[in-house]
């Protein structure tokens, strides 16, 4: 592959931290058929048109970090993710189709 061109495939781990969620719940969600993926031998890739359309999908705002979702009126946060809020989302909008 060449350095100047972009990836076109992600590994289970890495989409795992970049949506701040378990690489399990990442391959439940590959086995389910939420989530396409191409088998290499032994490695799992994920295309990454896949996932910029599972995150377009949503209706959450794409946040940079990792923190809580927290309303403005709350002084408290959630243990929901934007990563896991938007997965969340992008499967009841599947469920509603």
């Amino acid at each position: 592959m060449r350095k100047d061109t972009q990836p076109e495939y992600t590994g289970v781990s890495a989409l795992a931290k970049k949506w701040a969620c378990s690489t399990a719940k990442i391959y439940r969600m590959i086995n389910s058929g939420d989530l396409p993926a191409t088998r290499i031998r032994t490695m799992i890739r994920i295309p990454l048109a896949a996932i910029h359309e599972i995150e377009n999908q949503t209706a959450c705002p794409k946040q940079e970090s990792p923190a809580s979702v927290v309303s403005p009126g709350e002084t408290h946060g959630t243990s929901i993710t934007s990563a896991n809020a938007s997965l969340r989302a992008a499967r009841i909008a599947r469920r509603l189709n």
